[in-house]
C-alpha cells in the first residue's frame, strides 16, 4: 500500500471572498528513466542492461501504436490512446482535417490503479 502527504497552506479563496487553508498533495522528486529502471531490474533480478533494452523497444511500440491510432492496454496500468477535439459538420462531405481543433495522449487509469488511490494511506504534514 503507498503513502502520500498533504500539507494546508493558506491561500485565497475568491469564491468565498476570504482566505482558507487547503490541502495540497506534496510532490516529491521526478523519477528518471535510470531510477525506475535500476529499481525493476532489481526486483525482477534481471541485469539493468537487458531491462534497459525492453523498455526502450516497449517505449518505441507503444509511441507508434498510440500514434497510429490505436489504444494501448498495458494491463493493471492503464490505457493510453489519441483523444481528439473537433468541429462538428452538418454532412459527411464537409469532414477534413482542418475540422480537428486538438489532438492530445490520453491515460485511462485501470481499476486495480483506481482501487490502489482509493486505498492510500493520507498522512497530513503540519
Amino acid at each position: 500500500m503507498g503513502q502520500i502527504k498533504v500539507k494546508g497552506t493558506m491561500q485565497r479563496v475568491a469564491m468565498f471572498d476570504e482566505d482558507r487553508v487547503i490541502g495540497h498533495v506534496m510532490h516529491y522528486s521526478t523519477l528518471g528513466e535510470d531510477e525506475i529502471v535500476s529499481y525493476a531490474a532489481q526486483t525482477a533480478h534481471i541485469p539493468e542492461s537487458t531491462l534497459l533494452a525492453s523498455t526502450l523497444a516497449i517505449r518505441e511500440a507503444i509511441a507508434f501504436f498510440v500514434l497510429n491510432g490505436h489504444h494501448v492496454d498495458l494491463g493493471k496500468f492503464g490505457i493510453f490512446g489519441i483523444r481528439s477535439k473537433q468541429k462538428a459538420a452538418t454532412d459527411a462531405e464537409e469532414v477534413d482535417p482542418d475540422l480537428v481543433k486538438h489532438l492530445t495522449v490520453g491515460f485511462k487509469p485501470s481499476v486495480e490503479i483506481k482501487q490502489a488511490i482509493n486505498a492510500l494511506h493520507i498522512e497530513i504534514e503540519v
